[in-house]
């Protein structure tokens, strides 16, 4: 009993060292001093996975240099993969609450679009161990009472500066030239789960590197970021 208890020990132990040198190894764009990121932080996100892609994804995400980018889950894809939910917090990245069945949450009544945020995060919470704190509204649907929800369930709303339209069909060098309309400090939208984007990855991070811009983390912003005219959130990208 007392060598199994050794055993698990010295294998958590195992597992921190190894993460921590994941996060901060010298050729990652996060561990950067401020040389290779002396143009500020963009956040590269993914949203409505986990899917049959997503490892992939994370494995491009290393490849192009130990990248962490932000997942938006939905519950009902996170219920179904809860090895991609673990493997996407393993790896290092930020988890958000994209709800549990990707509605117009507007168009719900109130108890019934609180349950979609709150049940997302329960299973999050439960395949993580922790809760989330970035919440993405589906379509980018929300106003005040979406607002209040997820700030009841201590998380901040995150939209989106640059939207790379790579749901519609388009190639992967179209969604490169869209992602790479960011500014500082802005963040992406992608989607996991579709070839082009997978294929994107690669060049977006190299045309990122090329501004002088590193992939951040998102934080809350005190000051409003606007997504488009007539809608604004309070979220932008800084460095891990």
């Amino acid at each position: 009993m007392k060598e199994r208890g050794r055993s698990r020990r010295w294998l958590g132990a195992a597992l921190a060292v190894l993460m921590s040198s994941f996060a901060l190894a010298p050729g990652s764009a996060e561990a950067d001093s401020g040389g290779r990121c002396s143009g500020g932080y963009v956040a590269i996100t993914f949203d409505d996975g986990p899917t049959d892609t997503t490892a992939a994804y994370l494995k491009a995400l290393r490849d192009a240099g130990r990248i962490r980018a932000t997942f938006f889950v939905t519950g009902t894809l996170a219920q179904a993969r809860p090895e991609g939910t673990r493997r996407i917090a393993a790896e290092g990245h930020q988890i958000g609450n994209h709800s549990y069945t990707h509605p117009n949450l507007v168009a719900l009544d109130a108890p019934a679009a609180f349950a979609e945020l709150r049940d997302t995060s329960r299973v999050i919470r439960a395949q993580t161990g922790r809760a989330p704190q970035l919440f993405r509204p589906p379509f980018g649907s929300t106003d005040a009472r979406t607002r209040q929800d997820a700030a009841r369930l201590g998380m901040t709303e995150v939209i989106w500066t640059a939207d790379t339209v790579d749901w519609s069909g388009i190639s992967a060098d179209t969604i490169v030239a869209n992602a790479l309309t960011v500014r500082p400090g802005g963040i992406i939208l992608l989607h996991d789960g579709l070839r082009t984007t997978l294929a994107a990855i690669p060049e977006i991070v190299e045309g990122l590197a090329e501004r002088g811009l590193c992939a951040g983390r998102i934080v809350y912003s005190a000051a409003p970021v606007q997504a488009w005219p007539g809608l604004t959130f309070h979220a932008k990208a800084a460095r891990w």
